[in-house]
């Protein structure tokens, strides 16, 4: 009853804002269209057809797709053929990408080239860049302070193992909970949606906390599968330890699967009236268990960030919640640069009653019931419907200046694809992705019906990371990055729930 109960309600809010998602999507889908050259138009047409001819004949193309998994090796050979494509296009990526970058990028990697400096108010105001400063500063020394782009190019040789060692683990978390051909079909999913992209020569914290949740995601498979014994669970609850503690500190946002697990474990309590005492008992061992190592992680992040000898952090300096509330229900939620120079100019005792009484005034801007909806409906959208992971809205996003000398023909057409004017760029390709990530979108609708409580935590956690962005500064795809493993293995079950069904 109360699983059943809860899987009603967190539907409410997910079928609600995966519709809206969805309109959007569709919408950014038609847009791509009409602005594709005829060649690149005429690929994508095809592609449409030949999966819609797919979906016909989806029983002979399953026919064959059992018969080829049904042959280990050949199976193997299949995955590791792809795995090697990817790294060999990856590699081609990061060569002919790798360049210079600005904002929070540039600020990391200028005061490791640079070394220490007294102005020290930025990461102040950004504490959660520290954790990220401390390690690739680590990195810059223990290859012997090496030239800017031998230091960004290696960056990116370690963003490529973040992405592509946290497709694995979710293909084996779908593995351990559906079976080895979906997990197969979400890891081709995780390739197109984020694998291929550009964001490989970003070294930034949104590949970090992708493989980070994708990490968490498969350790709580373990812990919930009835297949593993104790002393695997057990490994697993004492890694979530901390695994949960670099959640709060590569990005405080990613920490809402925290939340979304501790509701679902105080509801599997309740399911357990019966045997309340003995759950209370294993309860309590497996708070200890993830505990323990969780406050020595939490507690060795933050000595280093305070202790590196790089930027002497202020305490009092940093930008608080309503800081980004206020720029969140501000116009259509984006980063709000005249509000944040003016919150940043004002004594920490000025800042909370200002924040304050902005929130307010973006409130009264609603004006209505009607109004308020609208917003909700354009942030939701502006979150969430362009599948580019851009920092803004539109094509253009990160500064790129690439340098490295481009030894192919193929790494010349990936420069010419991803940048324009020292910019990444999507140059007519989006398209294709957008494409993907509207089946994904389906399929995390189709979803509703699944009860499971591992399900539930991830219907838990994209709802949250919903109206987390809702609430706070958003209004870009990029932070959606963060939530992309629960969504891809939300939406794969959703395709499993049909299949059942039929």
């Amino acid at each position: 009853m109360i699983k059943k109960l809860s899987n009603n309600v967190i539907n409410i809010f997910l079928v609600t804002l995966c519709t809206i998602t969805l309109i959007g999507a569709m919408t950014q889908l038609a847009k791509l269209q009409s602005i594709l050259s005829i060649k690149k138009n005429l690929i994508f047409t095809l592609l449409v057809i030949l999966c819609v001819s797919g979906y016909i004949f989806r029983r002979r193309i399953e026919k064959i797709l059992n018969l080829l998994s049904s042959y280990y090796y050949l199976y193997l050979i299949i995955f590791i053929l792809i795995i090697t494509t990817l790294i060999i296009y990856q590699l081609n990526m990061i060569q002919a990408l790798t360049g210079t970058m600005d904002l929070d990028p540039f600020y990391i990697y200028s005061l490791i080239l640079n070394g220490p400096t007294d102005d020290n108010f930025y990461f102040s105001w950004y504490p959660n860049l520290l954790f990220l400063l401390n390690i690739e500063n680590a990195i810059y020394r223990l290859l012997g302070k090496p030239s800017l782009y031998v230091f960004l190019k290696f960056l990116n040789y370690i963003n490529m193992f973040l992405i592509d060692s946290g497709l694995i683990l979710i293909y084996f978390t779908v593995k351990k909970q559906i079976n080895r051909r979906y997990a197969f079909l979400t890891f081709l999913i995780g390739i197109l949606l984020y694998g291929i992209t550009p964001y490989i020569a970003i070294p930034y914290s949104d590949n970090w906390a992708f493989w980070i949740c994708s990490l968490y995601v498969f350790l709580l498979s373990i812990c919930i599968s009835k297949k593993n014994n104790n002393f695997s669970k057990t490994v697993a609850l004492l890694s979530l330890g901390i695994v949960s503690a670099l959640l709060f500190k590569i990005k405080p946002s990613t920490a809402i699967v925290l939340i979304a697990t501790m509701i679902i474990c105080i509801l599997f309590t309740l399911t357990k009236i019966k045997t309340l005492n003995t759950t209370i008992k294993k309860t309590f061992k497996i708070i200890l268990l993830i505990t323990i190592p969780f406050l020595i992680t939490y507690s060795t992040c933050n000595y280093f960030a305070n202790n590196n000898r790089l930027v002497r952090i202020e305490q009092n300096q940093s930008a608080s919640a309503l800081h980004f509330m206020a720029m969140g229900l501000h116009g259509n939620g984006e980063y709000w640069d005249e509000f944040n120079k003016k919150d940043q100019a004002l004594s920490p005792s000025l800042r909370k009653p200002y924040e304050i009484k902005t929130i307010k005034n973006d409130i009264k801007d609603f004006k209505s019931l009607t109004g308020l909806s609208n917003f909700v409906i354009n942030k939701q959208q502006h979150n969430s419907s362009l599948a580019s992971w851009q920092r803004n809205t539109g094509p253009v996003s990160w500064s790129l200046v690439p340098k490295l000398k481009l030894h192919n023909k193929f790494q010349s057409m990936l420069r010419n694809i991803f940048t324009k004017n020292d910019f990444f760029y999507w140059n007519g390709y989006l398209i294709f992705i957008q494409a993907v990530w509207v089946i994904v979108i389906i399929g995390m609708i189709l979803a509703y019906d699944n009860d499971s409580f591992f399900v539930q935590i991830n219907k838990y956690t994209i709802v949250g990371g919903f109206i987390f962005l809702i609430l706070f500064e958003g209004g870009v795809s990029r932070y959606m990055i963060q939530y992309l493993p629960f969504m891809m293995i939300l939406s794969v079950f959703g395709f499993f729930d049909l299949k059942k069904e039929k």
